[in-house]
């Protein structure tokens, strides 16, 4: 379980809109802020 704290609007839009392509891959144009989502997935790389 991840805590984000409101004030991260654009990280809690990005979540919420992310779509995969039904192959497990994001797809970038259907999802807001897609950096920013990305960027988070890949900071929780290395968490168990």
């Amino acid at each position: 379980m991840v805590a984000i704290h409101p004030r991260f609007n654009k990280l809690i839009t990005a979540l919420r809109t992310a779509v995969e392509n039904g192959e497990g891959i994001l797809d970038k144009e259907a999802t807001s802020h897609d950096v920013l989502f990305d960027s988070f997935r890949l900071s929780l790389m290395f968490w168990h």
